[in-house]
C-alpha cells in the first residue's frame, strides 16, 4: 500500500492555516504529442519490433536509429495485443520517452550530436496494465492509497481511503497537531503537536500507542523520519527554545537535542537523499540552516529567508527550496555541493510544501495565500500556476 501524508505547516507564531489534500498529474495540455514525448520507443507492428517517435502530432516509423542503439533482435513480439518485451539476453538500454511506454528519452545538446538520457516519468511493467472502460467504477482493493491529514483545530488525525473515498478512522492526538510522516515500514505514524507532544499512531489499529511529551519550552513541528526507520528529527517551533530533537524511534526517547542553529523559529525539516543533512526552514526568520546528522551541528547557513519547504533530486544535488519572502513567493535552486544560489523560479503567493516528480523532471508547489499550485518543468526551464481554490496545504504523488 502507498500512504500518503499531508501536513498543516504553521506560518506564524499561534498561527495555523487550514489544510487541504492535493494528488496531482502535471499536463501540458497545448502541448502536440512531440513535445510531450519527446525521443524514442519501441511498439510490435506485424509482430515485429518497429522504433517509433512522433513527428508534432504524427506517431511515425523510424527507419533508422540516430544513436545505433536500437536491436530488434533483443525484443520479444510473439505476444498479440502485448508490448514488446525485452529478452532475458538484452542490454541494459531500453528506448522509449520520459512519459511514454519506458526507457529513457534521448536528448541532443543544441549544436551538438551527443546524447543525453532522461529517467522515464513513468515505471515500466513487465504486463500491460489494466484500463477499465471510461465510465467503469474501480474495483476498489488495498492497493490503493491512503491519506492521512492532520485537523489543527480538532486535534485529531483523520485517515481516509481513496477507493472508495471516505474517512475510515478519525484518531485523537494531543491538542494543535501540526504535521505526519509515516514511518518506512508502513507501520507507524508520527504527528507533532504543537503543544508539547510527538504522537504514535499504530496504523493497524489507528490508535495512539505512545506519546512522547516534551519540555513546556519545546513546540513540536517539522518532522523527517529516516529512510532506514530508525530517527526522527523534530524541530521546535519557538523563540525561546529553538531547537531540533532527534528521537530514536526503537526507543521513542529523544537522544540528542540540537541547539546550534541561528534561526529562531525553525519550522520545516527536510532530509537529503542518503541522510547526511537536514535541511531547517522558517517562514519568519531570514535565513535556511543546514544540520550534519552525523555531528548533529550547525553545517551551512544560507541567506535564503521566508522558507517553508525543501525539495531535493533523486541524487541530492539539487536543493529547492520554496520562499515567501517576496510576492510573489519564488522556489531557489541550490547546488548542494558549493550551497551557491543556481536560478530561482516565481510561483505563487506564499508558497507552502514542494515535492518532486519521479523522474526529476517536475516540481509541484501548492501556494497557501491565492490558492493555486504551480508546476515548474525542469527540462523546459518554465512554470505554470493553475488557481485551485481554497488555501491548499500538502503534496502527495500517486506512482
Amino acid at each position: 500500500m502507498i500512504r500518503l501524508t499531508t501536513s498543516t505547516k504553521l506560518l506564524g507564531a499561534g498561527i495555523a492555516f487550514s489544510l487541504g489534500w492535493i494528488v496531482l498529474a502535471a499536463c501540458q495540455c497545448d502541448e502536440t504529442k512531440e513535445q510531450k514525448f519527446p525521443g524514442f520507443w519501441v511498439t510490435c507492428i506485424n509482430n515485429k519490433p518497429t522504433l517509433m517517435t512522433y513527428n508534432d502530432n504524427n506517431a511515425t516509423v523510424v527507419t533508422s536509429d540516430p544513436a545505433g542503439n536500437f536491436n530488434p533482435s533483443q525484443y520479444d513480439c510473439s505476444h498479440p495485443g502485448s508490448p514488446p518485451q525485452p529478452k532475458s539476453n538484452a542490454s541494459a538500454f531500453n528506448v522509449g520517452s520520459p512519459s511514454g511506454p519506458g526507457g529513457f528519452a534521448r536528448r541532443h545538446a543544441v549544436g551538438t550530436s551527443q546524447s543525453a538520457y532522461l529517467p522515464q516519468q513513468i515505471r515500466a511493467l513487465p504486463f500491460t496494465p489494466y484500463v477499465p472502460a471510461p465510465g467503469t467504477p474501480p474495483v476498489c482493493d488495498s492497493t490503493y492509497p491512503d491519506i492521512f491529514q492532520t485537523i489543527h483545530t480538532q486535534a485529531s488525525v483523520t485517515r481516509t481511503n481513496t477507493c472508495p473515498f471516505k474517512i475510515v478512522a478519525s484518531i485523537p492526538v494531543v491538542t494543535r497537531p501540526l504535521q505526519v510522516q509515516i514511518t518506512p515500514d508502513g507501520s507507524t505514524a508520527l504527528v507533532t503537536s504543537f503543544d508539547n507532544a510527538v504522537n504514535f499512531i499504530d496504523l493497524s489499529t489507528n490508535k495512539v500507542i505512545f506519546t512522547l511529551i516534551t519540555d513546556q519550552t519545546i513546540n513540536p513541528d517539522g518532522l523527517a523520519i529516516t529512510s532506514d526507520g530508525s530517527r526522527a528529527y523534530v524541530t521546535s517551533f519557538d523563540p525561546e527554545n529553538p531547537v531540533v530533537l532527534v528521537i530514536d524511534l526503537a526507543s521513542r526517547t529523544v537522544i540528542a537535542t540540537i541547539s546550534s542553529l541561528n534561526m529562531s523559529y525553525p519550522q520545516g525539516a527536510t532530509l537529503t537523499p542518503d541522510g547526511s543533512q537536514l535541511w531547517v526552514t522558517s517562514p519568519i526568520d531570514a535565513e535556511t540552516d543546514v544540520v550534519d546528522t552525523l555531528t548533529n551541528t550547525l553545517a551551512y547557513r544560507l541567506n535564503i529567508g521566508g522558507t517553508t519547504d525543501v525539495a531535493f533530486n533523486s541524487t541530492g544535488t539539487r536543493a529547492y527550496v520554496t520562499s515567501a519572502s517576496t510576492s510573489p513567493g519564488q522556489v531557489f535552486v541550490v547546488d548542494t555541493s558549493t550551497f551557491k544560489t543556481l536560478s530561482t523560479y516565481t510561483v505563487g503567493n506564499l508558497p507552502t510544501d514542494i515535492s518532486m516528480s519521479y523522474g526529476d523532471q517536475f516540481l509541484v508547489v501548492n501556494n497557501n495565500s491565492d490558492g493555486s499550485v504551480s508546476v515548474i518543468d525542469l527540462v523546459k526551464g518554465t512554470v505554470s500556476t493553475t488557481p485551485v481554490g481554497g488555501t491548499s496545504s500538502g503534496i502527495a504523488f500517486v506512482h
